[in-house]
């Protein structure tokens, strides 16, 4: 089958990570798959895909995608992302918008049990088209040196925030608490590493992190540069108000790092406290928890070794790899029928 796979993130970001990971999975199994940016206006993807031939689409988040998606006559999936389900599904004309996109789907995916039932409560008519394919995790680092490249030494406490700089991502939340222990143990850093979404943002990042050694940004990095900077560092950290299955976070997990996630139902979904990491509340709970690995050398070791057991039994790349592969395979069948509210649409295959 030739499927169109859409992009609508940056380059190194979680969505632009998860579709090409997908659209490599399904070319493995013999699909013709063209990635291709989202379109500027959403009534634009129709010719898009009749450019490229495609009979079937693919992409992440319910508005994103799926708003350019119901103007293609086509089937497609929608893998939902994150800040769809959990926030703009509050806003009424999002909602009205993902709502048609969902029901027009031949095909959804939600990562966990949680996204899941967050789907089911938004959308119960989507329960015979919902399937849960937990995210899979591929690393590979590469010999760069993070704490070489920004002159750390080899007993300081390294930090790492990969993170976008968007609210939502809040990269500044631990920003005040990391600078008062700075000053009490002068080993401590923070660094933050991500793509920057808004000029204005990130010079607001960069201004509250200041010209200090607390804490700073260095930009984005490779993805094998920024898995070897996870096994450089003494914790791996997440501070999102919203996620759904963060990839950083489970990438670090199976690289066999520490993690230390905040309380939000995303990061506990992939988390479990005092077993493949630790949870945090606020910033004094988060320097609470990170100083019992500082204190317990052995915690950091249990926690890391569970950690990266379970992200390769239950996110296992295979596994996902043949559970989008059946996906497509049956979107013939999963399209709907002609006489439904979809006008006659089905779907076709090469």
């Amino acid at each position: 089958m030739k499927l169109l796979a859409l992009l609508h993130g940056p380059p190194h970001t979680g969505s632009d990570t998860t579709i090409r990971r997908i659209a490599a999975h399904l070319v493995g199994y013999g699909h013709s798959v063209d990635l291709v940016p989202e379109p500027a206006e959403p009534t634009e993807l129709a010719q898009l895909a009749e450019a490229h031939g495609a009979a079937a689409l693919i992409g992440t988040h319910a508005w994103f995608s799926g708003r350019a998606f119901l103007h293609a006559d086509l089937p497609y999936v929608l893998v939902f992302g994150g800040t769809d389900l959990n926030e703009l599904s509050e806003d009424a004309e999002s909602f009205a918008v993902m709502t048609r996109a969902v029901e027009q789907a031949a095909g959804l995916v939600a990562f966990n049990e949680d996204f899941v039932r967050r789907c089911l409560a938004l959308w119960p008519q989507a329960a015979g088209k919902l399937r849960r394919i937990p995210q899979g995790v591929h690393t590979r680092p590469s010999r760069f040196s993070l704490r070489g490249q920004i002159g750390l030494a080899p007993d300081a406490t390294l930090l790492l925030l990969p993170s976008g700089l968007r609210p939502v991502k809040d990269p500044l939340f631990l920003l005040s608490c990391v600078r008062q222990w700075h000053v009490e143990d002068p080993r401590i850093h923070l660094v933050i590493v991500g793509v920057s979404y808004d000029p204005d943002y990130e010079e607001i990042v960069r201004r509250r992190c200041g010209p200090g050694p607390a804490a700073r940004y260095v930009g984005t990095l490779p993805r094998a540069d920024l898995h070897a900077a996870m096994l450089e560092s003494t914790v791996v950290l997440n501070t999102s108000t919203s996620e759904c299955s963060p990839n950083a976070v489970l990438e670090a997990m199976h690289l066999g790092c520490r993690v230390a996630v905040r309380n939000i139902p995303g990061n506990t979904s992939v988390v479990e406290h005092g077993v493949t990491g630790l949870v945090f509340d606020d910033p004094e709970d988060f320097r609470r928890q990170v100083q019992r690995l500082l204190d317990d050398e052995q915690l950091g070791h249990r926690l890391a070794w569970r950690a990266q057991r379970f992200v390769r039994r239950a996110h296992d790349l295979r596994s996902e790899r043949v559970a989008y592969a059946d996906l497509v395979d049956r979107l013939d069948e999963q399209a709907v029928r002609p006489g439904d509210a979809r006008g006659g649409r089905r779907a076709s295959s090469s």
